[in-house]
């Protein structure tokens, strides 16, 4: 039996989640490492993607046949069985073949010396109360890479950092404005990003520098942005906009039942809320009117924190800075007894929604033609 474990040696590792490229990276990362550390070490990369339970088998099999074939002259193996799609719970994954399977991969891991074989597991979402994760877990190291978080900020920082090598790498730079309106368009899905801001440092290799203006021409804006845009039309006023805006949405919902009148609505209930707190900041004298994106950041870097709200969600320090900059000339539509009664309307919205048998698409329509037009006194 060999003298170290995998877990003591950390060279054993399922990296999971739901963050794709995250996975991707450190699976990348780890493999890199071992590459340096044992350049002699035979490498062999498993694609362990599978359609069905016989994929799903036959992968595992070429898995169990890498760990048992030894290179002849009897150093070691880097094992990469990445792109795993039957640990969590897919239908694949709960046949007794691959069940079977799997347990076979275990026992394996507990009779091989584990300085002779360094494996690397990456897989989408993983089932914990499954047999193979428990096991796992205690012969080697889990690393679980959750998505971002559209609901906190904490994922800003690293986008910017993530975009700022993408331009560096391809010989260009982003003014912060312009980074803040390509996170915007895009919203927290770190691949699509990547893909966004790779397409618009290519783009802007002659002038060497991005514009908020070429991310309107080049960056395709995902769903979350898309809705986005309802927001702004109400924000600044634009009844004819947001009905347009509004009438896409509704026809999108019918081809995606993911989509919902009450997600639309929520996203409008974030946009007052965002223009009242905007009204309130500019009330205490902390912002003012600024056309320049980066003097709008400096004003708020000098927001005391300890003012804010322990609430994320009514802190307006935790949001995307460039939508509180958009958000700052929107709030000059509205006077703060509106944009009060806009609450109670997209309240009223909310019951309406959930307790009556009144259409979707008539409460929200209904809902922005009061906010719109209306004017409390």
């Amino acid at each position: 039996m060999p003298g170290k474990t995998y877990k003591e040696s950390g060279s054993l590792y399922l990296v999971c989640g739901d963050e794709e490229l995250a996975i991707k990276e450190r699976s990348v990362s780890i493999f890199g490492q071992w590459k340096d550390q044992f350049p002699e070490y035979e490498e062999e990369l498993i694609d362990a993607a599978a359609g069905n339970a016989g994929e799903a088998e036959r992968a595992i099999g070429k898995l169990l046949e890498a760990m048992q074939t030894m290179p002849l002259f009897g150093t070691g193996k880097r094992i990469w069985f990445h792109n795993c799609n039957f640990l969590g719970e897919e239908r694949t994954s709960s046949v007794q073949i691959v069940i079977e399977s799997l347990a076979k991969v275990i026992k394996e891991f507990q009779q091989m010396d584990p300085l002779k074989v360094l494996i690397i597991i990456s897989a989408g979402k993983v089932d914990k109360r499954k047999s193979f994760y428990k096991k796992f877990q205690k012969l080697g190291q889990v690393e679980v890479l959750r998505a971002w978080d559209a609901s906190k900020s904490d994922w800003i920082p690293e986008a910017e950092k993530r975009i700022d090598e993408v331009f560096a790498e391809n010989g260009a730079t982003i003014h912060p404005e312009t980074r803040a309106a390509l996170i915007e368009s895009v919203g927290p899905n770190a691949r699509q990003l990547m893909q966004e801001a790779e397409k618009l440092a290519l783009y802007t290799t002659d002038s060497g520098q991005a514009s908020p203006e070429d991310v309107q021409q080049v960056v395709s804006r995902n769903k979350q942005a898309k809705a986005f845009a309802l927001g702004d039309a109400v924000g600044n006023r634009n009844l004819s906009a947001a009905m347009r805006y509004l009438g896409e949405e509704l026809w999108e919902m019918k081809l995606d039942r993911k989509r919902s009148a009450l997600g639309l609505l929520y996203g409008l209930i974030s946009k007052i809320r965002t223009l009242i707190m905007v009204k309130e900041m500019q009330r205490k004298g902390w912002l003012r009117m600024e056309r320049q994106f980066f003097r709008f950041k400096q004003q708020l870097e000098k927001v005391p924190e300890s003012a804010m709200p322990a609430d994320p969600k009514f802190n307006p320090l935790k949001l995307n800075p460039y939508v509180l900059f958009r958000a700052l000339p929107q709030s000059s539509n509205y006077a703060t007894n509106e944009l009060v009664s806009a609450m109670q309307i997209l309240y009223e919205a909310n019951m309406k929604l959930i307790s009556s048998s009144l259409d979707d698409g008539q409460v929200l329509q209904q809902s922005i033609v009061s906010i719109i037009t209306e004017n409390p006194a």
